[in-house]
Formats: structure tokens, sequence, C-alpha cells
């Protein structure tokens, strides 16, 4: 029965047994469970960062190969200009097409891995970005990521002032369009576990950078969450992301680190795992104790309801010998199941002694109806004359016959 003395100790031990268990294995779970997650975090904002270093340091790189270019340009005659900008060491595996502009904007040179340029194809630049800031601002200029309409695949310019040393103006502009093969490369040489994978994110949400060449060629887009933790990735899974902001002067892009939660989280997800099966065998071996430890007080408990039912019923039914087992508990219930016996023998004697003084006043009383009976019939009148006759017919001598008397 639900309502039962054993139910109720049965549930009361299981409770008291997986209670503090459940309470520790489940805070014990959560906690490890925020570890795993917050190291899982701090491993991909840490391979984010370091992509975010090498990518700007190769940028800086290339920066710097302009710049020790444009120092020297000016001072060389145009073939000797063409010579030295198509030895640059990244031309023509980073930079695909180089441009020297003049003072005015003007092309005076420009190298392309793509194409031939021509005097005759040269262009004005004097209102392009990548000739007014570095012109009017004396900075380097990033521009904005640019996508090719046929390939898909992005590329980058890099422009830099070229100052006259006499007079400190900028008199020419040293323009670089670069491709983004090598920075590709750069992050496929990063060591990524299973599960990982690291990305490159403009300010438009274009991925322009990816292990996969394909994700950049067709244009995926992602949106950057604003904070790092378990979130849903760029194939739309539930991953551990951290973001790294890279700027580049005026231009911003997000390194993106991300690892599927059930490789990033896979100790956690184990130590849950184990931690919920060592709770149910817990719970199946506290409930086979509390059932084994109430059925060792419960039983006793019956035995006691038992006897003192048959004892309410008939005394002659109450055997002491089956308290006997109880009575050698050394507990409360042995003492209880002593003095139930005692009481159930004293009930007992009282019980018969009390039949038996039955028995002896039912036989006195039938004496004394007898005697009152006797009585009754004695005093009649009828009795009387009877006894007369009877004590003459004594007297009368033996050879009478009754007829003369």
């Amino acid at each position: 029965m639900r309502n039962s003395i054993r139910s109720q100790l049965t549930i009361a031990f299981i409770g008291v047994a997986i209670g503090p268990l459940l309470l520790v294995g489940l805070v014990l779970a959560w906690q490890s469970f925020n570890v795993q997650q917050q190291q899982a975090r701090e491993l991909e904002s840490a391979v984010a960062q370091r992509v975010s270093t090498r990518v700007d340091a190769f940028m800086q790189r290339l920066e710097g190969e302009l710049l020790v270019a444009s120092k020297d340009l000016r001072y060389l005659e145009p073939d000797q200009r063409v010579y030295t900008l198509s030895s640059l060491p990244s031309y023509p595996q980073v930079f695909q097409e180089l441009t020297l502009l003049d003072g005015d904007g003007n092309e005076q040179i420009r190298l392309s891995r793509l194409s031939v340029v021509t005097n005759a194809k040269q262009t004005s630049h004097s209102q392009s970005p990548e000739f007014t800031t570095p012109k009017n601002d004396n900075k380097t200029y990033y521009g904005p990521v640019q996508f090719d309409e046929e390939t898909g695949e992005p590329s980058l310019t890099i422009s830099v002032p070229m100052f006259n040393k006499r007079t400190g103006q900028v008199d020419g502009v040293l323009v670089g369009n670069v491709r983004f093969k090598e920075i590709w490369d750069l992050i496929a040489s990063i060591h990524v576990t299973s599960g990982e994978s690291v990305y490159i994110v403009d300010a438009n949400g274009r991925v322009i950078a990816h292990l996969n060449p394909s994700v950049v060629l067709r244009g995926t887009h992602f949106d950057v969450p604003a904070q790092d933790g378990i979130t849903t990735g760029l194939t739309k899974t539930n991953v551990v992301l951290a973001s790294s902001t890279l700027h580049l002067n005026a231009q911003t892009f997000k390194v993106v680190a991300e690892k599927s939660v059930s490789e990033a989280l896979a100790l956690a997800i184990q130590t849950v795992i184990i931690t919920a099966v060592l709770l149910l065998a817990a719970i199946a071996l506290a409930s086979v104790q509390g059932f084994v430890a109430a059925r060792q007080l419960v039983r006793p408990i019956q035995s006691l309801a038992s006897t003192a039912q048959a004892l309410t019923f008939k005394t002659e039914a109450f055997d002491p010998a089956l308290l006997t087992d109880i009575i050698k508990r050394d507990d409360e219930l042995g003492q209880l199941a002593k003095v139930f016996q005692n009481m159930g023998v004293e009930v007992q004697t009282r019980e018969q002694n009390l039949k038996q003084q039955v028995q002896e006043l039912r036989i006195e009383i039938d004496d004394a109806k007898k005697k009152q009976q006797v009585a009754e019939i004695t005093e009649t009148d009828y009795f009387r004359e009877l006894q007369d006759k009877a004590r003459k017919l004594r007297k009368q001598p033996k050879n009478e016959s009754p007829e003369k008397a």
C-alpha cells in the first residue's frame, strides 16, 4: 500500500541516501561542465588570437615591403622602377597588382600577374580612396575586401604614401592589391584539432578566409556573435566559439575559431554521463537497502500486529513462541515483543482463571436451582401426603396386606 509504513520508510531511506548524493552530483556535474566550457572558450580564444596575430604580422610585412620600395622608386628610371616592383618578395604570389601613382593620382606604372598593362590602359586614381587617403592623411590605406565577379576570390588594397625628402609632402602613392590565397595558406598551417575550424569575416559578415576555400568562394555570410561561448556556428550546429578583432587602420575583421560542442565538451559530457550512471546505480542500491531496512523494521511489527489480532479474537490462538525471534533482538522492538509476550500470557492466564471461575459459579448456580426446585416440591400438600403415606407404610408390619392398611 502507498500509505503503509514500509512504503513510507522505503521512500524516507531512499530520500536520505540519495538526496545529498544527488545534490552533490548535480553540483559537481554543473561545475565540471562550466569549467570545461570556460576552458574550451579560452582555448578557442587563444587560437583566434594566434591567427589574428599572424595575419596582422603578415599584413604588416606587406605594408613594410611597400614602404621600403616607395623610398627608392623616386630616384629610379622607369625601367628600374618596373624591375624594383617586380622584384618585391611578395609579387606576384601575394601582390597580384602593383601600381605607382604620381602626385596627381595618375598611373605611372602598373604591374599585374593576371594581365598585360599598357600605357593606354593606365587610368587616373585622383578620386579613389587608395590615393586620397595616403595623399591627405599621410598614412597607409587599407581598403575594403573586394571579390572577383568570376571566381569569387577576395582581395584587399594597400596603398602607402611616397614622401618628398626635400619638401616632406606626399608626391606619389604606391598601391598594392593583395590576394587572400596566402592568408588561406596561413590559416591552413594552423594546427587545429578534430571538430575545430578557423576563419575570417569582414565587416559586412562575408567570410573571406577559411580552411576550406570553397566556403569563401561560394559567398558565405556569418554574423559573429557579440559574446564568446556556446552558440550556432558557421555550419548551423552548436559550437564553442571565440573571436578576435583584427584592425587594419579603418578596416575591421573578425578572426573566428570554433569547435563543435561534442568535441570541445567531450570530457564534460562524459563526466555528466558518468555522474548520471553513478546516481542511477546509487538510487537502485539505496532502493534495495531501503526496502530491506524497511522490511526488517516492519516485519516484527506485522508479527506483533498479527499476534495482537489473534489475541483479540481468541486467547487460545495466542502462541508466545511466535514472538521468540523478535524477543532475541537487542533493540526497542525486542523489548516491545517481550512486554507484549508477557502481557499476552497474563491475559491468557486471566481468561483461563475467569473461565474456571465462571464454570464453578455455573455449577453452584445449578446446585442452588436444584435445591430450590426440590424445596418447592417438598413444600406442597401433595408431597406431604405422600410423605405421610410413606411413613405409614414403613410402620406397618410386614405380614399385613396393603389393603388393610
